[in-house]
Formats: C-alpha cells, sequence, structure tokens
C-alpha cells in the first residue's frame, strides 16, 4: 500500500477503509485491523458489489426491493396507466441491473419484485391492493402478442447472465477471465452440469442459470461456431458444423471408436502444401456395417475450411451484429415461450396513431377486462 501511495501521489484514509481476510484466526484479522488503523467488515461492498456476501439470501436484495419501493411510494396515484407501464419499464426494472447481471435471482426476491411492479400498475401501494385485471404473465408478453412489453425479471436476469458465457469466450485473454479460468475452469467448465462444493456460491449459480431449461435451449439455438484454426473447437463435442447437432451425437458408435476424443481440430490433422489435411486415429479397423457412417462423417467434415490464419470464434445468430446482447438473448427467451400466441389484432392495434389511454383502453376490451358488472361479479 505504502507502494501504491509512492507511486500513484494519493494518500490512502485508513480511517474510511474496511480490512477483511479469509481462511486466518478471528485474532490475526482484528490484530491486523487495529495495525492498519481501519475497520474489520466481511462482507463489504466494492464498486455496488457485496464481497462475501450469500446472494441466495433475500437480505442481500433488501437495499433493492426498499429503493424500489422508495419510488413507488413517491409516485403514489400520481400517474395515469401507461404512464405507470412506462416509469416501470424505465425505472423499476433499471434499478437492480447491475445486481441482475452479477447474482442469479432468488424465486422469492423475484415474486416481491413483481409485486412491487404489479401493485403500482393497477394503481395500488405498499398497503393498498387493486384488482389486478390482467394476469401478470399476460402483461409480460410483447406488445404484438397481447402484452405490454414489461420485462419478465426472471427471464431477464437470465439473459444478462448469459453474457458471462460469452464475455468468457471471447475475452479469454484478459487478466479477469485467466483468474476465472484457472480458480473454475472457465468457459468450458460452465457447459459441465456438475457442483463442485469447493466453488464458489456466485460462480454454482452462474451454471445453475446457464443450465437453465430456457437459458441453455436459447444460448445453443442462437449460439454458432464460426471455424478458424480449430484452435478452440473440439471436433466431437461441439456443434460446429452448420449449427447441426455434434459429431458425437450423429456417430456415436464411431466416437466410442475414436483415439481422439476430447481434441481440438487444430490436434486432428496438419496444413500441407495442398491444404488441411486430417489425421484420423480408429482403435480398431472399421466394420463393413461401419462404412457407410464412415462416408457420411467424412462428407460431413472434409466440406469445412480450416483456416490457419483465423481463430475460432462464436456468433450469436438472434442479433444481426453477430454479438451477444442480453436484449436479444431475452426477446430469444421470450419467443421460446410465446410460440403460437400471435395476434394480428394486437399487433396492429398498437399501430394505430390514437391517444395511448384510447390504446389502453382498447387494448383492456379485445382482453374483457374492463371493470364491467359482470367482470366485477366473477
Amino acid at each position: 500500500m505504502r507502494t501504491f501511495e509512492l507511486a500513484s501521489g494519493l494518500k490512502i484514509n485508513f480511517a474510511k477503509s474496511s480490512f477483511g481476510a479469509i481462511g486466518v484466526p478471528e485474532s490475526w484479522k482484528q490484530n491486523a485491523a487495529d495495525f492498519l488503523n481501519c475497520s474489520q467488515s466481511i462482507p463489504f461492498v466494492y464498486l455496488g458489489i457485496p464481497i462475501g456476501a450469500n446472494p441466495r439470501r433475500c437480505q442481500l436484495w433488501d437495499p433493492i426491493i426498499n429503493k424500489c419501493e422508495r419510488k413507488l411510494a413517491k409516485w403514489k396515484q400520481r400517474h395515469i396507466f401507461w404512464g405507470r407501464v412506462t416509469l416501470i419499464q424505465s425505472v423499476l426494472t433499471s434499478i437492480p441491473i447491475y445486481f441482475f447481471s452479477f447474482f442469479r435471482l432468488p424465486r422469492r426476491v423475484v415474486e416481491r419484485l413483481e409485486c412491487i411492479q404489479r401493485r403500482f400498475l393497477w394503481g395500488g401501494g405498499l398497503d393498498q391492493n387493486k384488482i389486478a385485471w390482467v394476469k401478470w404473465e399476460t402483461i409480460c408478453l410483447p406488445k404484438e402478442k397481447g402484452g405490454l412489453g414489461i420485462k419478465d425479471i426472471n427471464n431477464f436476469n437470465l439473459a444478462l447472465l448469459g453474457k458471462w458465457k460469452w464475455s468468457l469466450f471471447q475475452n479469454h485473454r484478459e487478466l479477469w477471465a485467466r483468474v476465472l479460468e484457472s480458480k473454475y475452469g472457465g468457459c468450458r467448465s460452465l457447459d459441465e452440469a456438475s457442483r463442485d462444493t469447493n466453488d464458489s456460491i456466485w460462480w454454482r449459480d452462474l451454471k445453475m442459470a446457464l443450465h437453465h431449461p430456457q437459458q441453455e435451449n436459447a444460448f445453443h439455438n442462437g449460439m454458432v461456431w464460426r471455424v478458424g484454426c480449430g484452435d478452440r473447437i473440439k471436433l466431437w463435442e461441439d456443434r460446429w458444423i452448420d449449427g447441426e447437432a455434434t459429431l458425437l451425437a450423429k456417430y456415436p458408435r464411431l466416437y466410442l471408436n475414436s483415439c481422439q476424443q476430447n481434441q481440438l481440430i487444430q490436434q486432428m490433422g496438419a496444413h500441407k502444401d495442398t491444404g488441411w489435411e486430417w489425421d484420423f486415429k480408429w482403435r480398431r479397423h472399421l466394420f463393413d456395417s461401419e462404412l457407410t457412417m464412415a462416408a457420411s462423417f467424412l462428407n460431413d467434415v472434409v466440406g469445412s475450411q480450416i483456416q490457419p490464419n483465423r481463430r475460432d470464434d462464436w456468433a450469436w445468430k438472434p442479433d444481426p451484429s453477430g454479438q451477444y446482447s442480453a436484449k436479444s438473448a431475452y426477446d430469444v427467451l421470450k419467443g421460446d415461450l410465446t410460440k403460437g400466441n400471435d395476434d394480428a389484432v394486437f399487433e396492429e392495434l398498437w399501430k394505430l396513431r390514437i391517444p395511448t389511454k384510447v390504446l389502453v383502453f382498447a387494448w383492456r376490451l379485445l382482453r374483457d377486462r374492463l371493470p364491467t358488472k359482470v367482470n366485477l361479479r366473477r
């Protein structure tokens, strides 16, 4: 720390600093804190993230929930319906976005945040409930599918956490990525379903989020390999041929007979004067019944161009730029849930150039969710 002061010209204010250590006796930590003249605090907040706290406990999320409730108290009864929709989309959803991009949301926290948004939408407050005329799952649908386009908190959280896997792959040479790779195994370990109890809670929760059925399906269908020199693609285990199934899934018998399981494309051939040449090695000679399968396998593999001066890369199909974004991932997640729910009436409704309050009235009318006598008696 003294070196830092000399190099930067800054002076550390120990009175405002906190000290923490893991895996050492409490007495040692107290002595160190007294020597440095600073407080001892774990967990502590660094760059807005609580370090050493358990993200599965609801207490960690209390500051976020309290902030949303304070906003709600200020806005109470001040806005018409569509104004409340806009405030939910622009403020109540954005307040916790930093935490959403780092931690997996506990189910109880999702329910509390949705409750805050639902009450505010229908004109209620912290101490007041009003009738929720449309169920929340419908509210969170895109407008063209009959909803209001408010973000589904759980799917939004999954879309933001998916960025970690993308960033670990794309920035594997960065210091932060190398630290995670040395500690947890990096991007590849996120594909493994095993839960090592030695991993941190944050890493285990990240793996659970990425193995969520919706997220796993969305990522696998949206991500495609761009083959370069073959230094990062596993020939058998990765889906690198036109985004189809893995060669392991298509040719399981050949995989069992291969001596090159779990090997990269780069390790299974070499560049010659005439181009790339494959060098497959088998445990035994192929049976006659396997020759047709082997011919199909070779046809799949030989058609791929291995380029020595280009690295293997990922492309994200749902975004025109080919780069992963939380918005496009969220649209994919919601799209998987709402297949077959297209309604041209709602799509045309939101194109009309009429006052917003009339649009909202028409939307509720089409949903048969106006406070009529019949509906109130239900």
